[in-house]
């Protein structure tokens, strides 16, 4: 049911920016970082034990944007399928009798991911080149394993204008995304944006 929710709202909003008298669409890539837990058990005692790993993710999808071009303000309607490297075999430390799940027949995951922000200009015009910070909040809802997830992210970046009607865009972002627990990862989005009036 939450899904379908999401999905329903996701359409609503895509709606309402396609009928924005102002603002761009365009498309993005990512490149990053996820945290993702490995476990694995001591034998003798059968305490579970976890080794936090950083493995890699990319993606790659829409991104509009509402409001004038000229304006330092801007919505962001951001969706992403997005691909996660999976755990790797943990480091068990000083575990004698460590036992591990087969964390090599694992496979990556695939996520569709669903964000609203706000681009806020700092430095810059932005009609050419314009220093941004970034803010979004979204959810990882499309999945096939049902691992969901909510996702903060806060950023900074920059704008550059190659024409009056086409933006180059990159922003380096810290994403927070919590399941059961917070984790954390590093994300750089590159991309380009037809603005419209």
């Amino acid at each position: 049911m939450k899904t379908i929710t999401i999905a329903i709202l996701s359409a609503l909003s895509f709606a309402a920016t396609s009928v924005a008298h102002a603002g761009a669409i365009g498309a993005i890539t990512n490149v990053g970082f996820h945290q993702e837990n490995a476990y694995f058990y001591d034998r003798l005692d059968v305490q579970q034990e976890v080794d936090k790993q950083l493995q890699f993710n990319t993606g790659f999808g829409i991104e509009t944007l509402v409001g004038d071009k000229d304006e330092k303000i801007q919505g962001i309607l951001r969706f992403m399928w997005m691909v996660d490297s999976p755990p790797t075999a943990p480091d068990t430390g000083d575990t004698p009798f460590a036992q591990t799940p087969d964390y090599e027949s694992l496979s990556a995951r695939h996520v569709g991911v669903l964000g609203l922000g706000v681009q806020w200009g700092i430095l810059g015009d932005p009609m050419d080149k314009q220093l941004v910070l970034t803010s979004l909040v979204g959810s990882g809802f499309i999945t096939t394993d049902n691992t969901e997830y909510v996702l903060l992210e806060a950023g900074v970046g920059g704008t550059y204008n190659l024409t009056q009607t086409i933006q180059a865009t990159a922003n380096l972002a810290l994403t927070m995304r919590n399941r059961k627990q917070m984790s954390f990862g590093p994300n750089m989005y590159m991309g380009i944006r037809y603005l419209f009036d």
